[in-house]
């Protein structure tokens, strides 16, 4: 059979259907998605329509499902996971819910295992060597050759990662969340992820949409990582003409930029609202909106020195930086408006 392997969609619908659409041109016979289906892009509720009526379909949670049950609040912080949530229909929140967290299927003589997070095969081998926030801080852009590359490099000698496969049965291992595609075969085990649909945070030279695909028959196992191209600022103006640009501006302009960069920001930002906060004295958490908001303005207002930030590190950021110039951005003289 082939399959294709397609994972955080995050409410991308324009990439799930560009996808999908080259899926089929490529004959596959079923399709495993593997988790994170809402929050970044506004159409959770066309992704889930998919989702539910595709056929031949292995489906798995991710942990952005569990984010569309969080209570209702004035935080800025999770405003984005609130509006996602009120796009869907009751019974698609109920059908997402219940989705399990791990399968196992057969096919010829392989086990294919698929969980949302390669920590429920092998640890945290992943994040810690080549997760998104240190891709970031290690490249502005990387071809996805020189990628995998490195990962085979890091793979090959990691001892956490080598005794953890011994413990797992051989076979096929698919999983996602890191927003990176690869796959590795070593010992009888074939690793693979998919990289994000919706959001890739790869450091790649060029914006698409990536998936792979998977053929399993008597002959063998192939492996065939895609990335589809779209237009990213066409994608950009389609998200500026729904409500999540207003009710969730934040988090939209954040998504933007690792749209723009295929490069993770968000993790940044939220360690820059975390000092941002406690610099003024503000203890909530999950963060109020006009912390959250105002950390925003801030941030942007000194866009240039943001790669800094990433890829230096917050003390030589601070050394260039005045460490109180945010105060001078707080809410009486923002420089942009955001409501």
């Amino acid at each position: 059979m082939k399959y294709a392997i397609i994972s955080d969609i995050h409410g991308n619908n324009i990439a799930l259907q560009n996808v999908i659409a080259d899926a089929k041109q490529h004959q596959v016979d079923a399709y495993i998605f593997v988790g994170d289906y809402c929050v970044c892009a506004p159409w959770p509720k066309g992704v889930t329509e998919t989702l539910q009526n595709i056929k031949n379909a292995f489906v798995v949670k991710g942990n952005e499902e569990s984010y569309l049950n969080i209570p209702e609040s004035d935080d800025g912080q999770f405003e984005i996971s609130r509006w996602s949530r009120n796009q869907l229909l009751p019974e698609q929140i109920e059908w997402l819910n219940q989705l399990p967290e791990q399968l196992e299927i057969e096919d010829v003589d392989y086990k294919i295992f698929i969980a949302h997070k390669s920590e429920s095969f092998i640890g945290t081998v992943e994040f810690d060597n080549f997760g998104p926030s240190l891709l970031a801080e290690q490249n502005r852009s990387i071809a996805h050759n020189e990628m995998l590359d490195k990962v085979n490099n890091i793979l090959e000698q990691n001892k956490e990662f080598l005794d953890k496969q011994k413990q797992i049965p051989k076979g096929i291992y698919i999983f996602g969340h890191s927003h990176i595609q690869w796959h590795k075969e070593i010992d009888g085990h074939l690793y693979i992820n998919p990289g994000s649909c919706g959001l890739p945070l790869d450091c790649e030279t060029y914006f698409g949409a990536p998936y792979t695909l998977l053929t399993v028959d008597k002959g063998g196992v192939s492996v065939e990582e895609r990335r589809i191209k779209y237009d990213v600022y066409d994608l950009i103006n389609q998200v500026k003409e729904t409500s999540q640009y207003k009710e969730a501006y934040v988090w939209s302009e954040v998504t933007f930029q690792e749209w723009i960069h295929s490069r993770d920001h968000i993790d940044f930002f939220l360690k820059y609202v975390e000092e941002y906060a406690n610099k003024i004295g503000d203890d909530r958490r999950p963060f109020a909106k006009e912390t959250w908001r105002e950390a925003f303005t801030a941030w942007e207002a000194h866009r240039e020195m943001n790669d800094v930030y990433i890829q230096r590190g917050r003390e030589e950021w601070l050394d260039i930086a005045d460490s109180d110039w945010y105060m001078s951005y707080r809410k009486e003289d923002v420089i942009r408006e955001i409501l």
